[in-house]
């Protein structure tokens, strides 16, 4: 949780410095647009905790591969709002996606471990409210500036670790000496976990849309495994690889799907 707030803190300053761009050309009005990106700030705080809760009580394979439930969550709700039509070749990418992210993640070494439950559990909850971030920033984007977005969900972020620190004190933990060394590795996390992918995401998701977005935002899974290869020397199983080209296969999949429109059934009315 202390990294998260330094990151998050990182980020909002970041922000902070493009105020001048906030509301150069629109700005939400009425308390509808207000409360849609509250709820964007709230449901990224929802998932830097529930993600450390589910990574402190069980294996890590569990949260990074329950994360990308919310593939399955976001295009259900495009079909419910009848932005989508249902698509066998996109259902079938999202499934490729699905069980790349299960192969490569290995989730089946932690199913003879016991008390799971929790982290299963709150690791769903993440998924949840990364599905909600991606949900709800496309129609936001209609009314407010991408710079001003970023800002918002940094500063909920920021002001969300703070409320949870103060309540549970017992999560901050004392640094000593490494508190140089931590501080050095939360900023850099800061950059690259937080800064650049809410930039990205709060820039792209209103021009891709929240389904074809969040199966494009599952490259991340083939990123970090080969990042993970070059710069901390972990292996590359098989099954890795197969994980790997399936999630890359599920992403252009559903991106020529989409594309050409192709593989729908018709809406029903």
């Amino acid at each position: 949780m202390q990294i998260f707030l330094v990151e998050v803190l990182f980020a909002c300053i970041f922000f902070s410095l493009f105020w001048s761009k906030f509301f150069k050309q629109i700005r939400p009005t009425g308390f509808s647009q207000w409360f849609r990106l509250l709820l964007i700030g709230l449901a990224t705080v929802g998932v830097g905790y529930f993600l450390f809760l589910s990574y402190s009580l069980g294996p890590v394979t569990i949260p990074a591969t329950l994360m990308f439930l919310y593939l399955p969550v976001v295009y259900g709700f495009s079909l419910l709002k009848r932005d989508e039509h249902l698509s066998f070749i996109k259902t079938a990418a999202i499934t490729f996606v699905l069980f790349g992210a299960t192969l490569t993640t290995q989730i089946f070494t932690t199913f003879d471990e016991t008390n799971i439950l929790a982290s299963v559990i709150t690791a769903t909850c993440a998924s949840v409210c990364y599905a909600i971030v991606f949900i709800l920033t496309p129609d936001v984007g209609k009314y407010t500036s991408a710079e001003f977005r970023s800002f918002t969900v940094s500063s909920i972020g920021f002001l969300g670790c703070t409320t949870i620190l103060f309540f549970e004190p017992t999560l901050w933990y004392d640094l000593g000496d490494n508190s140089l060394r931590f501080y050095i590795f939360a900023i850099l996390l800061g950059i690259v976990g937080q800064t650049m992918p809410v930039i990205f995401l709060m820039k792209g998701l209103p021009l891709t849309g929240s389904s074809l977005g969040g199966v494009v935002a599952s490259i991340e899974l083939p990123i970090a495994v080969f990042s993970a290869f070059i710069l901390l020397g972990e292996s590359l199983t098989l099954f890795k690889l197969i994980g790997v080209f399936l999630v890359l296969a599920g992403i252009i999949t559903y991106n020529l799907a989409d594309r050409f429109n192709v593989g729908r059934y018709p809406q029903i009315n």
